[in-house]
């Protein structure tokens, strides 16, 4: 009977190192696993900040690009209201060159017509 139980015992004990045994190799498992996705959550973060500092980046040129487009348009407003003006003076120029052309004919045709006013007529005295 001591025997039995003895025999008992043993083959519990040996249930017990085998379940241990599974149990340890699980954990162990366990643990590379834990180890593994540490590695890998750290390489991710790593990659997200490096995203992050790109994004603030790409902000900060949007940002430039977008103040430098309005800029352009700003000038491209410009220019248009300087070639306006550049038109309405050239319109203003013609138009005051041809009103002193005018006046300047006017003068000399006048000036003309008093000369020959003045003038003693030669032709009469013959």
């Amino acid at each position: 009977m001591l025997r039995a139980e003895t025999d008992t015992a043993h083959e519990k004990i040996d249930e017990l190192n085998a379940k241990v045994k599974t149990l340890e190799l699980s954990s162990t498992s366990k643990d590379q696993e834990i180890t593994s996705l540490t590695h890998r959550n750290e390489l991710l973060e790593k990659k997200l900040e490096e995203y992050e500092e790109k994004l603030e980046k790409l902000k900060g040129l949007e940002h430039d690009e977008s103040g430098a487009r309005g800029e352009r348009e700003s000038l491209l407003r410009k220019v248009a209201l300087l070639e306006e003006e550049a038109e309405q003076n050239d319109k203003q120029l013609k138009e005051t060159t041809e009103k002193y052309a005018k006046r300047v004919f006017v003068l000399s045709n006048g000036l003309g017509f008093v000369r020959s006013m003045s003038r003693p007529n030669t032709s009469s005295a013959k």
